[in-house]
């Protein structure tokens, strides 16, 4: 899942070596409402695959996006 720790470093800022399962929206002060979707959009283009609203709501963590991509995407 390195493109998506790319991805998602990307989106918020951060170096990548900084993404780790533990970035949560309760300890990121980047993670807004507003960035919430842009990840999501970001995550969606450059991975290939689409979301739907219940999991776009359950992703409060980098570990949870992860595990949503992975089923929907497990070659990366």
């Amino acid at each position: 899942m390195d493109q998506l720790r790319e991805v998602f470093a990307k989106s918020f800022g951060i170096s990548a070596d900084s993404v780790n399962d533990s970035l949560s929206r309760d300890n990121m002060e980047v993670w807004t409402s507003l960035n919430h979707l842009l990840l999501v959009t970001d995550v969606e283009e450059q991975m290939g695959v689409r979301l739907t609203s219940d999991e776009v709501l359950r992703i409060h963590t980098y570990k949870d996006l992860r595990e949503i991509v992975s089923a929907k995407h497990p070659t990366n």
